[in-house]
């Protein structure tokens, strides 16, 4: 089993025939192998074998490092039985877990098969002189998992040696690698070692994305479609790229072209109060990965205020409210129709027709609804107003003496007014942020609940808090949108600037994200319409949202009117 080195990467399609019977003559069972396209790593799907058209490596390429990857993938299939659940692991725990499983059953496997050994160890590389950081340490501890004769002087490296090889005689047991995992995760965040796990890549580059080896403690354990290789699914934790690392990096630029991907699902929603946490995921535009599950929205219950503030809001702007309404009621109320199966009209519906007289010769009183005449069919418009509540709407917008959150919830309260008066259905609901963990998601009025006292007190009491995590927060929105019944679905969502929050530092990665996150909603059905209130957000709002899917208001006073023609665009096409 000496590997093969070659000079140049050698394609999956090229050698998926000879994998097949490579895997099937070390584990004595037909192997499920799947082409992944342009991914950068293999990863395992509902029991199949995920692998990149083209792997590669610093030092041995060729069909080597197919046969390395292949067969590390079968071995998990063989000896990684169960899935951990994730709990309350920190991000650094869930990647050193995994590498401890990684080593946990390549011991395992080459202790049946010891060629194993010498075809993984010549992409271990990772020498002891590396500049120590989370990512170098645990590629210096992999190796020495793997290479007895590899010497290490650090302290943290050597005990993770020493707890694996304590544990030998369990090796059999898949919790000592939790059990060593969180220990030796614990020690790495006491040595204040930063760590992304947004950025971080299993090495070496033969083993997979180990998204295989988790699961979360609301989601059962279901399988992937086997027609949609990139799906996220609620109770599978996977890691989808749509390229290698070097093409997702092209998304950087506006013309970066994508491939289509399959929206993510979320956790099934949950009534509010106090619901369990949904789970998102977020797309980094720097590796190229669909984080599986990396957001956790919180429907929070809303605070409810004073509704004299809304009566207050609305009697200042009784002619914007008169105006609006005109606007929201001059719209068509639908599109013209042939209605069908009338009890009276111009003509007969022959179909309707047809049917009456069957059961007239069957003996059976026929309908009455065989005509049919000219009509409207009413508008069928689902729209969910998306309110940004980020800390920064609390600044004062300049010569008018009024923040803007205050003249958000006014442009809101007024166009809300106008909409319940043309009795159409509508929710209004907001969001902020304080890192991935927790972003909070606030519904002040739903479809079915009438715009009255209750949803006008929770408007009242809106407040500007933490940061925008736009992308999360927008599949959440695209998620309770899609449980509605509606020929055409759209999100409007308000906001004073671009996506931000505290745990992200690079200025495209949220925004490239949200991007994402539109296009899944209107894979899925629903549009997306931004209203910016920030003058200079042309720089990124093109970018998420497309040519004619946003608007950027310069004066904020004419919101109301402006959120108003939005509405009317599409309750009238």
């Amino acid at each position: 089993m000496a590997p093969t080195v070659s000079s140049a990467a050698v394609p999956f399609s090229a050698i998926e025939r000879r994998l097949a019977c490579y895997l099937r003559a070390l584990w004595g069972r037909p192997p499920v192998l799947r082409d992944a396209g342009r991914r950068a790593r293999v990863s395992i799907v509902a029991g199949a074998i995920r692998m990149p058209e083209v792997l590669r490596a610093e030092t041995v390429e060729g069909i080597a490092l197919h046969r390395a990857a292949a067969a590390h993938a079968a071995a998990h299939l063989v000896h990684s039985a169960h899935r951990f659940p994730l709990a309350k692991l920190r991000p650094i725990q869930v990647a050193i877990v995994s590498l401890i499983e990684d080593a946990r059953i390549e011991r395992l496997a080459w202790q049946d098969l010891p060629g194993l050994r010498r075809l993984w160890l010549p992409f271990h590389v990772a020498r002891p002189e590396a500049i120590p950081n989370a990512t170098s340490l645990m590629a210096r501890l992999a190796r020495a998992l793997i290479d007895p004769d590899y010497q290490d002087l650090d302290g943290w490296v050597a005990k993770g040696r020493e707890l694996f090889e304590a544990h030998r005689a369990r090796l059999d047991d898949p919790s000592i690698s939790r059990e060593i995992g969180t220990l030796l995760g614990n020690d790495l965040g006491q040595m204040r070692m930063q760590f992304d796990y947004g950025r971080y890549l299993v090495e070496p580059v033969y083993r997979d994305d180990n998204a295989f080896l988790w699961e979360f403690p609301e989601n059962p354990s279901t399988p992937l479609p086997e027609t949609e290789p990139e799906a996220v699914q609620a109770g599978t934790v996977t890691l989808e790229t749509d390229s290698t690392i070097e093409g997702d990096r092209a998304d950087q630029s506006p013309d970066g072209a994508r491939r289509e991907i399959s929206p993510p699902q979320a956790v099934p929603a949950t009534e509010v109060p106090d619901g369990p946490p949904h789970r998102y995921p977020e797309w980094d535009y720097v590796i190229g990965v669909h984080r599986p599950a990396w957001c956790t929205v919180r429907e929070r219950r809303p605070e409810s205020g004073d509704t004299r503030a809304i009566d207050e809001i609305l009697s200042r702007r009784e002619e914007v409210v008169a105006r609006v309404t005109r606007l929201v009621r001059s719209a068509q109320v639908g599109h013209a129709a042939r209605l069908r199966r009338q009890v009276e009209g111009n003509d007969l519906d022959l179909d309707a027709a047809i049917v009456a007289m069957a059961d007239v010769r069957a003996g059976r009183t026929p309908s009455q609804r065989v005509y049919q005449r000219p009509g409207r069919i009413r508008r069928d418009l689902a729209v969910l107003w998306l309110l940004d509540l980020s800390r920064s709407t609390n600044d004062v917008v300049p010569g008018t003496g009024e923040t803007i959150l205050a003249l958000a919830r006014a442009a809101t309260a007024v166009v809300a007014e106008a909409i319940t008066a043309a009795d159409d259905s509508f929710a209004l609901h907001g969001f902020d942020s304080s890192g991935r963990e927790d972003v909070g998601y606030y519904r002040f009025k739903d479809f079915d609940e009438p715009y009255a006292e209750a949803a006008r007190a929770r408007l009242a009491a809106i407040t500007g808090r933490r940061s925008t995590r736009m992308g999360a927060a927008l599949r959440h929105a695209g998620h309770l949108l899609s449980e509605r019944r509606a020929a055409r679905k759209l999100i409007v969502l308000v906001t004073d600037g671009a996506p931000h929050d505290i745990d992200v530092h690079d200025r495209w990665y949220l925004a490239l994200d949200a991007k994402r996150a539109v296009e899944e909603q209107r894979r899925a059905g629903s549009a997306t319409f931004c209203v910016s209130l920030d003058p200079g957000a042309d720089a990124y709002v093109t970018r998420i949202f497309g040519a004619g899917n946003y608007l950027v208001l310069d004066h904020l006073r004419r919101l109301p009117e402006k959120l108003a023609l939005v509405y009317l665009r599409w309750a009238a096409a």
